[in-house]
């Protein structure tokens, strides 16, 4: 468990180091300095600036906590050969009852849901994960279809609710079936799938901590080249939009976390020469 808390933390203050000149740039651009609270908060990965450099750290409080209860929920999934429908009833009633507690915990429930799934990869899982798309998908439709709810993801993953996991179970149901049996066709006869699929899976929490960097590049090439009108006045240049962007961003990501980390070894080699008996 210190282990896992450990590969989630220090990268995090890595990257929070790197950023610090932007959030100080941030407050000194509206006329003030970092207070202590919102300085407390940054190092513990809270942080309050809004700045897209940061809006996807949301995610490592509720990491930590699920990080403590995974040994418990292992043990008791290992002992008791606890069926995996029976999370997904609990995930449900939870969830009607979401409003009684606050935004933090919902989110941790539907993740440590998503998180108890990825223990049972070895099993299979058969008529359970049918069931369970089956139930979410008929929600979803009426959900999208009779209530008329709006297809806002964001709004139902902030914080996560019964919408967002019936979606992330029909999505990941139907893509464990279909799309894992694509990716590993293609992992066999492609060079360069291989290459990627490895590299993210080794590298896959540096890239999410740098992928920011990625989106604002996008961003600024489409600013510069006055794509941003003509892309959002036709469907089709926005299909080939969001196909290429996100063929961009896979690629460019790589590059990104490499100069990342050539940027954190100049700062470690300049930590060195002021605390030669220091390592960083």
């Amino acid at each position: 468990m210190k282990g896992r808390i450990k590969r989630v933390a220090i990268p995090y203050w890595k990257y929070a180091l790197v950023c610090f000149p932007a959030v100080v740039y941030h407050y000194l651009k509206s006329g003030a300095i970092i207070p202590l609270n919102d300085f407390i908060s940054y190092v513990f990965f809270t942080p309050t600036v809004e700045y897209r450099l940061f809006d996807h750290i949301w995610f490592i409080p509720p990491y930590l906590i699920i990080s403590l209860c995974l040994p418990f929920l292992c043990g008791m999934i290992r002992r008791c050969n606890i069926p995996f429908i029976l999370f997904s009833v609990v995930l449900v009633l939870l969830l009607l009852f979401n409003a009684y507690y606050p935004e933090l915990l919902q989110t941790v429930i539907v993740y440590l849901f998503f998180t108890i799934w990825g223990l049972y990869y070895k099993k299979k899982l058969g008529w359970q994960i049918l069931v369970c798309v089956i139930a979410a998908a008929r929600y979803l439709i009426y959900a999208f279809g009779i209530e008329r709810v709006p297809f806002d993801l964001q709004a139902n993953k902030f914080p996560s609710n019964l919408l967002f996991a019936s979606y992330g179970m029909a999505v990941l149901g139907i893509g464990g079936i279909y799309v894992k049996k694509g990716l590993v066709f293609l992992y066999d006869r492609s060079a360069m799938v291989r290459r990627y699929i490895d590299i993210y899976s080794k590298e896959g929490y540096e890239i999410y901590l740098v992928h920011p960097f990625t989106i604002i590049l996008l961003g600024g090439i489409k600013r510069v080249l006055g794509l941003n009108q003509i892309i959002a006045d036709h469907l089709y240049l926005q299909i080939v939009y969001i196909v290429s962007g996100f063929l961009f961003i896979l690629c460019v990501n790589v590059y990104v976390l490499k100069t990342y980390n050539y940027v954190w070894s100049l700062i470690n080699r300049a930590f060195k020469v002021v605390f030669p008996s220091k390592p960083l």
